[in-house]
């Protein structure tokens, strides 16, 4: 690494800070009906106009604007994914990032106490703050292509019930039923979550397709069987014991044959790599009890442990940063 790069890592907040002010005062939206003079964009935003051109100016040195004889315009990039109402915008994913501001300020604080900066309570304490989390859990996959890249790559001949294990928005559950007409999804989520969910599955009309199971995994039943039960993003937020209990009880939750699907940040045996995925367990650190990122050799501990047999890894490919474990269920026990 040389001095340049070393340089770029230790001012980064500083360009992602940008980007968050800049959508929080909503400067590509006001820019989404053609180019603007910095007067007029400060106008429609209600700021300071000196103070809005520097950081117009600094956009199109990030290349997220671009200047044409003082007017201002969207670019490509900024136009997909950083206008609000675009089906790929990504500034529901920023926004939540900019809430976690105050979390990433404490990081030292916490390396020392290895405790959390926030409540570790999963964003349900306030439902402002659940609705900007589960909102930008939709806003990362929509913007990424996670849903279409999961209806390709496994095979979903023979499913017919579908259980998805913290769904938060259904933004799976809602492509999957869309792709396969012989599909139907339950969704198991906490309370406050679930009101979210809610108007998720009603804007895409598919109440009929999707149902809504109320509960904490940690610690209650789930009903039901299902040819496939699938976890995205959940393992992370959980300690090793804690991910141990919850697969055994997910066995039994699976019909005969049926399939376990993990999707997470799959560490390698240094947990150093994939860099994301490390750099992702000080999330963790900051936001929960004692979850991190885990390697394809625990994951397939704890499901070889609950029964599951011929546990494999699939590598997702870029732009996402994750991978599949899948583990299967005997039809003879």
């Amino acid at each position: 690494m040389d001095f340049s790069e070393l340089s770029r890592i230790t001012s980064g907040h500083v360009e992602a800070r940008i980007v968050q002010a800049a959508v929080q005062l909503g400067v590509f939206d006001a820019l989404e009906n053609g180019p603007l003079e910095p007067l007029h964009i400060a106008s429609a935003l209600h700021t300071e106009a000196r103070a809005t051109e520097l950081l117009l100016n600094s956009l199109v040195a990030m290349q997220l604007l671009e200047k044409k004889q003082n007017n201002f315009s969207l670019t490509a990039a900024s136009r997909i994914y950083l206008v609000t109402d675009g089906p790929q915008s990504l500034t529901g994913m920023i926004r939540f990032d900019a809430s976690l501001w105050n979390c990433w300020e404490r990081l030292a604080e916490a390396v020392r106490s290895g405790k959390p900066a926030r409540a570790p309570n999963m964003y349900q304490g306030d439902a402002r703050e659940t609705e900007t989390f589960i909102n930008a859990m939709d806003s990362l996959v929509r913007a990424r292509g996670d849903s279409e890249i999961m209806t390709e790559v496994l095979d979903w001949r023979g499913v017919t019930e579908l259980l998805d294990i913290g769904s938060g928005p259904a933004t799976y559950p809602i492509a999957l039923c869309r792709r396969y007409p012989q599909l139907r999804a339950t969704i198991f989520d906490l309370a406050a979550t679930l009101d979210v969910t809610r108007r998720h599955i009603g804007a895409a009309g598919m109440e009929e397709r999707i149902s809504l199971l109320k509960g904490d995994y940690r610690t209650d039943l789930i009903p039901g069987h299902y040819d496939l039960i699938f976890l995205s993003n959940i393992i992370h937020g959980e300690s090793y014991d804690e991910n141990q209990r919850l697969m055994a009880k997910l066995y039994a939750n699976l019909s005969a044959g049926g399939r376990l699907v993990v999707k997470d940040h799959i560490l390698d045996t240094t947990r150093t790599r994939p860099p994301v995925g490390a750099i992702f367990s000080l999330l963790m650190l900051l936001t929960t009890q004692s979850g991190r990122c885990y390697g394809f050799d625990e994951i397939k501990a704890w499901l070889e442990k609950a029964g599951f047999h011929q546990v494999t890894q699939i590598d997702l490919p870029p732009p996402l940063t994750s991978s599949l474990v899948i583990g299967e269920k005997s039809f003879v026990s």
